[in-house]
């Protein structure tokens, strides 16, 4: 029998007593201790009221996760400790033990400043709010002296045998009776085995995918007329590998839809929420259109790969880490891989694994030793011994730091939109093509190409904070910036014109930012997936998808549209239009094994421009030519395919038509610092704010906003501002007008708040002072600006 220790716990610490709580738990916070607990040490208690009448059984617990330092005592005896937070532990308890129903289980939990010990292996709690408490789930085994300790399933590449792994407790072999039910509960297989490894076939067998999660329920019977046993465990068929430049899911390639998912909770911090809300949570990833999502620097409990199994969400998990790696750390990271492998090998839906994250903790970088370079070769090559089905991530590379060894070549940019948008298609356009250098020596092979953090921000709705975390300080590796929280922050820009306008501004920066993004990687082909960072906002750091408490931005909906197998681009759209004339590239990605035959339409929110018939093999990027139309006053171009009368596939592209107007204003260019301002300072985007920032935006975004009094297109103006942004930005020495300031440049939550284009009207006349390049288009759209139907 084995039991989930969920419930009846007394949770203890110096201040207080609590009866009757569940885990998973965390140590509390307060905004006095943060990063850390309020407390770092407190004990659980339960009376383990099961064990009563089992006096002739083995008793056993199992941890699934106890942060950071534990001490096991039953009855007042000290049966064990264990130190370190991720790892999956057992600990036999039967010699200490009355079996009356009165035995008493204290789990003693402490842990430590965060910012004292880089060394140690803590992930990203250093950033977010340490993590301390029972974090994972406690399992009792009440079993025989013989008994079944685990069973590992690994499906061939040939989809139908499977090799199994039954492990007894005595480590020998014995007779059982295996059993396979399919998703519905009939018997597929019922055989008799003896051996710890075997091997079998699934008869017509179902495969698991995305888009087909089929799931086999596996059961292991074993008596051998002195100790009994039964174990249950799921499976999917599936086989993931990587071969000449692609990613192949059973046979077929895939392209990975993918989102970081750091998977902290304003609520539970640390800890899982409950079934019902964690499958609401997963199903917004289908939903988005995602199929992937990579669980950041660390280790997923159960329910969670569970209900990525039934749903179809592959799940790349990244090793935790520790900022400076030791012999000790490194020692633990190797015997946690190990760990996790054999903890996590039956879920169909982990696929994937990284072994370091950007590096941290070594230094794999160009001149990086020879001792450096050996040990992480050894620890991938470990890792591909104990588990070879799934793909091994050596260094989930970015800024300059380099993979050794690896089945993925895969990297991280970040760059803002729309200020950087040439660079951003230039790296990506070089990253695909292997010009960027991302290995310390180039693989004999050819590796799929995957870009495995991007993203922008969008703040969420403050109307709609739960919880204390937006009074919690930023903090980075164990930094703390006094006075950043976003609740602070915030205050600083209620002189925006309307608060609930400028949160929807930063989610239409966000969701346009990464339209475009997107739809530069699906122009490189050689790129076989992507990994936007990230799923849900978390605390300070607002680029999620979803917000913190795992609500929808707006642009929601959209999202799945541009996570889509099929795909139509226009390339360099032009959204500011001088004329009434308007020319698209247009591209058709079909990133689907199946072939297309369909129809595109071309169509403003008014009319049909175009309809076409299109033929698109599968893993193809058809460039279907260019196009020329003639627009009205439009503010949107739509390109939809359909595919039996179905839309399969939905793109838009804002305009915004420029007329020539004659008007009387006087205007001040800004085109370096050497200007002399009675309201302005005038900065280059690369000066620093708030100590580390800068005002380039690049990874805490730097949103545009726009004045909505105004008659304008701002996803129009948002769009093709890339052209007209200088480097410059005017920020004010006193008091901040947003109705003056028509754009606006916002760093975070409000880190730094600068204008691009500053109008004040004096005696009827408008006054204008911008860092907008000198241009004829910049001078057309200042004027379309001022001087609209509003006005």
């Amino acid at each position: 029998m084995r039991i989930r220790l969920k419930d009846k716990w007394i949770f203890v610490n110096e201040d207080q007593i609590i009866e009757d709580i569940s885990i998973p738990h965390y140590f509390p916070f307060d905004v006095n201790s943060y990063p850390n607990p309020a407390f770092l040490s407190a004990e659980y208690r339960r009376k383990l009221c099961e064990l009563k009448g089992t006096l002739k059984k083995r008793i056993i617990l199992r941890f699934h996760g106890l942060d950071y330092q534990s001490e096991i005592f039953v009855n007042n005896m000290k049966v064990f400790e264990h130190t370190n937070g991720y790892d999956l532990f057992d600990v036999e308890i039967t010699d200490f033990l009355k079996f009356d129903g009165e035995d008493i289980l204290i789990v003693k939990v402490s842990d430590y400043d965060i910012s004292e010990h880089p060394e140690r292996v803590a992930g990203k709690q250093d950033w977010y709010g340490n993590a301390a408490g029972i974090i994972q789930d406690v399992e009792l085994w009440i079993v025989d002296d013989v008994h079944i300790k685990s069973v590992r399933v690994y499906p061939r590449e040939d989809l139908r045998t499977v090799n199994c792994f039954v492990e007894f407790s005595d480590e020998l072999d014995h007779e059982y009776k295996l059993t396979v039910l399919d998703s519905q509960g009939s018997i597929v297989l019922n055989k008799e085995f003896n051996g710890g490894k075997i091997s079998f076939e699934v008869p017509n067998p179902k495969i698991w995918s995305p888009k087909t999660p089929e799931l086999y329920t596996l059961q292991i019977n074993f008596n051998d007329g002195k100790n009994s046993d039964f174990f249950s465990t799921r499976f999917g068929i599936r086989y993931v590998k990587a071969e000449n430049g692609k990613l192949l899911l059973n046979g077929e390639p895939v392209y990975l839809f993918g989102a970081l998912d750091q998977n902290f909770y304003p609520d539970t911090h640390y800890t899982l929420r409950g079934r019902t809300k964690m499958l609401s949570e997963l199903t917004k990833a289908k939903d988005l259109g995602l199929n992937l999502l990579r669980y950041h620097v660390k280790i997923p409990d159960d329910l969670y790969l569970e209900i990525a199994d039934e749903l179809g969400i592959l799940v790349w998990i990244d090793l935790p880490y520790a900022r400076e790696l030791d012999e000790e750390s490194k020692e633990y990271l190797w015997s946690l891989l190990k760990n996790v492998l054999q903890r996590h090998a039956n879920h169909p839906s982990f696929v994937m694994m990284s072994l370091i994250n950007e590096s941290w903790g070594m230094k794999l970088w160009e001149n990086m030793d020879e001792e450096t370079k050996n040990w992480i070769t050894s620890f991938y090559n470990e890792a591909k011994k104990l588990d070879p089905t799934r793909l091994i991530v050596d260094n989930s590379a970015c800024c300059g730091n380099l993979h050794v060894v690896s089945d993925v070549d895969d990297y991280h940019f970040y760059h803002s939109f729309p200020y950087h948008n040439e660079l951003w298609e230039e790296k990506v356009q070089k990253f695909a093509s292997g010009e960027f250098r991302t290995f310390f020596e180039r693989p004999e092979k050819k590796l799929p190409k995957v870009l495995s953090e991007f993203g922008v921000w969008g703040l969420p709705d403050i109307k709609t904070w739960e919880h204390s975390w937006a009074n919690y300080p930023i903090t980075l590796m164990g930094i703390k910036f006094d006075g950043s929280s976003p609740a602070e922050i915030i205050k600083n820009i209620f002189g925006f014109h309307n608060l609930d306008d400028l949160i929807l501004q930063t989610q239409l920066n966000q969701f346009m930012g990464l339209k475009f993004q997107i739809e530069t990687i699906r122009l490189n082909p050689a790129i076989v997936g992507y990994v936007i960072t990230e799923f849900s906002d978390i605390a300070w750091e607002a680029n999620g998808l979803l917000d913190y408490n795992r609500m929808p931005k707006f642009f929601y909906s959209y999202l799945k549209y541009l996570n889509s197998d099929v795909l139509a681009i226009v390339k360099d759209h032009d959204s500011l239009l001088e004329s009434s004339e308007y020319s698209m590239d247009l591209f058709i990605s079909n990133m689907s094994s199946r072939k297309i035959n369909g129809k595109v339409i071309i169509r403003t929110e008014k009319r049909v421009l175009k309809g076409l018939e299109v033929k698109v093999d599968s893993f193809e990027l058809l460039n279907l030519g260019t196009f020329e139309f003639e627009t009205n006053d439009e503010q949107n171009i739509f390109v939809e395919i359909f595919e039996n009368d179905k839309v399969i596939s939905r793109n838009f592209y804002p305009i915004m038509k420029l007329e020539s107007k004659n008007c009387d204003y006087e205007i001040k260019w800004i085109n370096d610092e050497n200007h002399e301002l009675n309201e302005f300072y005038v900065i280059s985007e690369d000066e620093k704010i708030f100590g580390n920032l800068d005002w380039q935006g690049d990874w805490i975004s730097g949103f545009t906003l726009f004045n909505t009094l105004r008659d304008i297109n701002i996803g129009a103006i948002l769009w093709g501002l890339n052209k007209l942004a200088s480097k410059f930005i005017l920020i004010p020495k006193d008091k901040f007008s947003s109705r003056n300031s028509v754009i606006s440049k916002l760093i975070g939550w409000g880190f730094g708040l600068g204008s691009l284009l500053y109008v004040k009207n004096e005696n009827g006349r408008f006054k204008v002072i911008t860092t907008l390049k000198n241009t004829e288009l910049s001078r057309k759209l200042i004027s379309n600006i001022l001087f609209n139907k509003e006005d």
